[in-house]
């Protein structure tokens, strides 16, 4: 009959030692559990944070979006108020101008209401713009096209305030939209940028293809080296209305009917921008199926 060893080297039975290997075990696994369960919690943490923030994102949109239909309601109203007696105004101006000889206090004086006229003029405009309700008629568009289009128009305004304009446009593929709204939101962004940089500087624009969430888009991007946006500023950049210049100088709806038009056509506009070191525009607008590259 076999006797069992009771002892080993270092006084511990045979028992206590698998004992003490189970335990081990045990908690090297449980170790491990604890180690998935707070990988999981982690991706869960953010997972949620990344629901919250697109829930933030949208509600702010629907916020935005509700803001322009309630002030594209009030702008059409404005609009055609204004139209009318503006254009009496303006027309008994220019027909009495010509009674009175230039320099006189009269002449002086009707032409301050003409000046003042066309500045309304101006406002009125982007009114009907702002509160246009039609859907725009969509085609094939070359972004690039629309840009250089763009520029020739604006290219005098930046030269002559000594705004140097660097270009860096890559191919990219077609997107359905309207050439000239879309031509009307650069406008606005590069003439802001002008106004940013009243002592001169540097106006980037750059091309690219890029996707956004897996759809082919046609990206934009416009760098100016102005003086740059507050940061408390910046979430209200897009609200009609709002604007930072001097009063005369802008009427703080150009960059809320260009957010209007880049939602219109499915694409997305941000705005970066370090004070004292410019600001940059982001704009990105889905590619016509079958074009992504």
């Amino acid at each position: 009959m076999a006797i069992k060893k009771s002892r080993v080297e270092g006084g511990f039975s045979e028992d206590a030692i698998e004992g003490l290997a189970k335990r081990v075990e045990y908690l090297e696994d449980f170790r491990t559990g604890v180690l998935q369960m707070v990988k999981e919690l982690e991706s869960s943490e953010e997972e949620l944070a990344s629901a919250h923030r697109l829930l933030k994102e949208t509600r702010d949109q629907l916020v935005q979006s509700s803001k322009l239909a309630a002030l594209g309601e009030l702008a059409s109203t404005l609009a055609h108020e204004l139209s009318q007696p503006l254009t009496i105004i303006k027309g008994v101006s220019q027909n009495m101008i010509g009674s009175f000889n230039e320099g006189s206090p009269d002449h002086e004086k009707l032409t301050l209401i003409i000046h003042a006229t066309k500045k309304m003029e101006t406002v009125i405009k982007h009114l009907r713009i702002f509160s246009r309700k039609e859907e725009p008629v969509m085609e094939p568009v070359d972004l690039n096209r629309v840009i250089k289009e763009a520029f020739v128009m604006v290219k005098g305004l930046l030269t002559d305030n000594s705004i140097d304009v660097r270009m860096d446009l890559s191919p990219l593929p077609r997107v359905s939209g309207s050439p000239v709204r879309i031509e009307q939101v650069i406008i606005n962004i590069v003439t802001n940028a002008r106004d940013a940089m009243p002592e001169g500087g540097v106006l980037e624009i750059e091309t690219r293809a890029e996707a956004v969430n897996g759809r082919p888009c046609a990206g934009l991007t416009i760098n100016d080296t102005g003086a740059g946006i507050p940061v408390e500023n910046l979430k209200r950049i897009f609200d009609p209305f709002f604007t930072t210049k001097g009063p005369g100088k802008g009427t703080g709806l150009g960059l809320s009917i260009s957010y209007a038009i880049i939602k219109e056509h499915g694409g997305e506009i941000t705005v970066e921008s370090v004070p004292g070191r410019g600001t940059s525009f982001h704009i990105t607008i889905p590619a016509i199926k079958g074009t992504g590259k």
